[in-house]
């Protein structure tokens, strides 16, 4: 499924790994969930620090779907859908800062969102083809990483579009916080800060 090339740059990237990583999946039948299974034994074959396995526990909106983690802990970073295309390059970059603890956040925002003690869910809806997809999805998944109170959970539209239509997803990526505060677009980290406080207020 991964060529040489790609397997080569992915060898050099996981150089930077510092913490183990769980790639966690939660399969159901389908042919899709043989297909992501396939791409991350692919993907965790790369490097000695990432591990794959299965799990019919870990929590999602519906399955199949990856929780990406470290041995010790769960982050609540979870994706739905198969990872490829658009979507390739921001789940490795999710495999590394899950590693490395490297959040894309201001030490003023980080210092906010430790003020949060109540949950936040996070969902962030995308499509392969979004270039706006990717930053927002990584910025969202700095925030769970710092905050045990924060989930983030990016869903692909096309693999889960009952969900999608659920929640009147028109264009991505959109964001939807608690069920309450929602947006679309590629946002700066204080706007997105002050739509999680507007959620749990």
């Amino acid at each position: 499924m991964l060529s040489e090339d790609i397997k080569n740059q992915l060898k050099k990237e996981f150089e930077k790994l510092i913490e183990p990583v769980e790639l966690v999946f939660h399969r159901d039948n389908s042919e899709l969930s043989k297909e992501i299974e396939d791409l991350l034994r692919e993907i965790s074959s790369v490097s000695e620090k990432i591990y794959y396995r299965e799990n019919s526990i870990i929590e999602c909106y519906s399955y199949p779907c990856i929780a990406v983690k470290t041995i010790e802990k769960d982050f609540g970073i979870r994706f739905m859908g198969k990872p490829d295309g658009g979507e390739f390059d921001p789940f490795i970059k999710t495999i590394l800062m899950v590693s490395r603890n490297d959040y894309d956040l201001t030490e003023r925002t980080v210092e906010l969102i430790e003020e949060i003690d109540k949950q936040v869910d996070i969902k962030i809806f995308i499509t392969k083809g979004c270039g706006w997809c990717p930053p927002t999805m990584l910025k969202i998944f700095s925030f769970a990483l710092v905050s045990d109170f924060i989930t983030a959970t990016a869903i692909d539209c096309y693999a889960f579009q009952e969900l999608a239509i659920k929640y009147n997803v028109a264009a991505v990526p959109k964001v939807v916080i608690n069920d309450r505060v929602e947006f679309i677009g590629l946002k700066e980290e204080n706007e997105i800060l002050g739509h999680i406080f507007g959620a749990v207020s």
